[in-house]
C-alpha cells in the first residue's frame, strides 16, 4: 500500500508541475497577444533530429582533434534553438526610439529522455544570450546611429557551412553603432569581461564598414584592443602583454554568381591571440603568444537550379597555453534544385591539424587529418530572394561517411586512442578509421 501510495504522490507531483508549466505558457501567449504586447517582434532559430551510425549506436559526429570547426551538415548532435525577443520601449514624433532586446538559448543532446523538464535533465543548458537597449534618432547623435548598453550579439561574421564565427566581440558592454563617416559607416564600443580570479578585462572595439572599393565591393577594417587589468591580490606572468591587439581587413563581393563572396585576414597577439568572443581570452599571455588566419568563403547561386557554398581557412597559431598549431580546411556543399519543394545537398570536408611541436601534440607533431561527406535529399519552402541555400525550414534525411588517418585516432577523434584495443575501447568505431552516420533533421529560422 504505501508503494501505491508512494507512485499516486509521485503522480500527483508531477501533475501539478505539468499544470504550471502550462499556467506559465498560457500567461506568457496572453501577455504577447496583448494589446499594449502587440509590438513586440519574435525572431528566433532551432534544429533538432536523430541519428544513429553504422555499428549500431547512436549519431556520432566527427571533428578533427585541435580543430575549432567541423564540416555541418548531417554532422550536429544537439537540439539548439535560439528565441529572440524585440520591443520598441519608447518612440515619440521626433523620431527618438528606444528599442530592447532579449535572447534566450537552449540545448540539449539528440533524443534524450528529456521532454518533461527544461532542468535537471541530461544535458540542458539555457543560456540568456542577448539583453540590451538602444536609443535612437536622439537629436545629438548623427544621423541613423545608435547607442546601446547590455549584452549583445555584436557585428558577427561567420561560415554557416562550419559555424564558426570568425570575427566576433559579443558579451557585456556599450557603444556607438552605424555612425555616418562619409560614403561608408563605422561603430565603436567597450566590453567588459570579469575572470574568475577577479581580474577585467576591457576590450574595445572599433570597425568600420562599407568602404566601396570597387562595384558591389566593400572594405571592413576593425581592431579590437584585450586590455587586461591589474590585481594586485592576484598573481600575474611578469612578462604579459596588458594590451593585445587583435586586427581585420575583409573584403565583401555582392552580387557575384548570385550570392556573395567574403575574404578576411586576421592578426592577433598576447591575450587576444585565440581570436574568441569574450570570456575565452588568454590571461598572462605575452607577446609571443599569437596568431593569423586568412578566410575565403563565398555562398553562390548561378541557376535557379545550382545553389551552395565554398570555404578555405587557413590559421597558424603559437600560444603560451596551449597548443600550437597549423590548421587548414576545404570543403564545398552544392546543392541541386530539383523543385521548389525537393533538394539535393553534398558536402565534402577535409580538416588539417598540425602540432607544431611535440609538447602541442602529446608527444608527436604528425598532421591529423578527417575527411566527411554527407548526401542529404531535403524537403524545403519555395525559395525566397535570398536564394536557396538560406532558405529555410528545411526537412532533411542524411547520410554521413568520415574517414581518418593515425594521427588523428591517436589525438582522440570519436573516442579514440593511440594503442588502440578493438576489445577494451569505448568508441562506437572501435579502432576502425571510418564511420558512417545516419538520420533526419529539421532547421529553421524565423
Amino acid at each position: 500500500m504505501r508503494q501505491v501510495s508512494q507512485q499516486k504522490n509521485q503522480q500527483e507531483g508531477k501533475h501539478v508541475r505539468i499544470k504550471k508549466k502550462l499556467i506559465v505558457i498560457g500567461a506568457v501567449l496572453f501577455a504577447l497577444a496583448a494589446p499594449q504586447a502587440s509590438a513586440v517582434d519574435f525572431h528566433g532559430y532551432f534544429r533538432s533530429g536523430i541519428g544513429g551510425n553504422n555499428k549500431g549506436g547512436s549519431q556520432v559526429c566527427f571533428q578533427d582533434p585541435g580543430s575549432e570547426y567541423k564540416f555541418r551538415l548531417g554532422n550536429e548532435c544537439e537540439n539548439y534553438a535560439e528565441w529572440e525577443f524585440s520591443q520598441s520601449l519608447y518612440k515619440d514624433k521626433s523620431g527618438v526610439e528606444f528599442v530592447y532586446d532579449g535572447m534566450l538559448a537552449y540545448v540539449t543532446g539528440l533524443a534524450g529522455g528529456d521532454f518533461d523538464s527544461l532542468r535537471n535533465g541530461p544535458g540542458n543548458e539555457i543560456a540568456l544570450r542577448q539583453n540590451w537597449v538602444g536609443a535612437k534618432g536622439l537629436p545629438f547623435l548623427p544621423s541613423g546611429s545608435m547607442a546601446w548598453i547590455g549584452k549583445r550579439y555584436y557585428h558577427r561574421n561567420d561560415i554557416h557551412q562550419i559555424d564558426y564565427f570568425y570575427w566576433d566581440t559579443s558579451g557585456f558592454g556599450g557603444g556607438l553603432d552605424d555612425v555616418p563617416i562619409g560614403p561608408a559607416k563605422f561603430a565603436l564600443a567597450m566590453f567588459e569581461f570579469r575572470s574568475s580570479d577577479r581580474r577585467v578585462l576591457w576590450q574595445p572595439d572599433f570597425r568600420v564598414y562599407g568602404i566601396p572599393i570597387i562595384p558591389n565591393g566593400t572594405l571592413e577594417a576593425g581592431v579590437s584592443l584585450v586590455i587586461d587589468s591589474t590585481n594586485a591580490n592576484v598573481p600575474q606572468s611578469t612578462n604579459k602583454e596588458s594590451v593585445s591587439p587583435w586586427l581585420t581587413v575583409q573584403w565583401v563581393q555582392t552580387d557575384l554568381l548570385g550570392g556573395f563572396n567574403k575574404l578576411a585576414f586576421q592578426w592577433a597577439q598576447g591575450s587576444a591571440a585565440n581570436m574568441h568572443s569574450q570570456g575565452s581570452q588568454q590571461l598572462d599571455a605575452s607577446s609571443d603568444t599569437r596568431q593569423w588566419r586568412i578566410i575565403e568563403h563565398m555562398v553562390y547561386q548561378p541557376t535557379s537550379e545550382i545553389s551552395g557554398a565554398l570555404v578555405f581557412i587557413y590559421q597558424d597559431t603559437k600560444q603560451l597555453f596551449g597548443s600550437s598549431l597549423k590548421r587548414w580546411a576545404v570543403g564545398i556543399r552544392p546543392a541541386l534544385q530539383l523543385n521548389d519543394y525537393f533538394k539535393i545537398e553534398l558536402e565534402g570536408g577535409y580538416t588539417s591539424v598540425t602540432p607544431k611541436d611535440a609538447a602541442s601534440g602529446g608527444g608527436n607533431t604528425d598532421t591529423r587529418g578527417l575527411f566527411k561527406a554527407t548526401v542529404a535529399p531535403t524537403l524545403m519552402v519555395a525559395p525566397g530572394p535570398g536564394g536557396s541555400y538560406f532558405t529555410r525550414p528545411v526537412l532533411r534525411l542524411f547520410g554521413t561517411l568520415a574517414a581518418w588517418n593515425d594521427a588523428a585516432q591517436g589525438a582522440g577523434v570519436v573516442g579514440q586512442t593511440a594503442s588502440c584495443n578493438a576489445v577494451t575501447t569505448t568508441s562506437a568505431f572501435g579502432c576502425d578509421k571510418a564511420g558512417f552516420t545516419f538520420g533526419a533533421q529539421v532547421e529553421a529560422w524565423y
